[in-house]
């Protein structure tokens, strides 16, 4: 998955906002504390959005590209 690629959101868990969503993805997101940690997140522009969304890695991959959908 790159900068730009539309993506769509699966199934994540019931009634989750995300579920079946259409998205552009944005790319990564770190956050760099303080504490010497690093937070990987990524961020997504949903479509009808007028701002970003902020996801943590997991939901990574739960996100599809065109391609992977005709693969199911």
């Amino acid at each position: 998955m790159q900068v730009g690629d539309l993506v769509k959101f699966d199934y994540v868990y019931a009634n989750c906002a995300l579920n079946g969503q259409l998205a552009v993805y944005l790319g990564e997101d770190f956050i760099h504390r303080d504490d010497g940690v690093t937070v990987e997140n990524h961020k997504v522009l949903l479509m009808g959005a007028a701002k970003p969304t902020i996801i943590d890695r997991g939901l990574v991959s739960h996100m599809k590209t065109p391609e992977e959908w005709r693969e199911v």
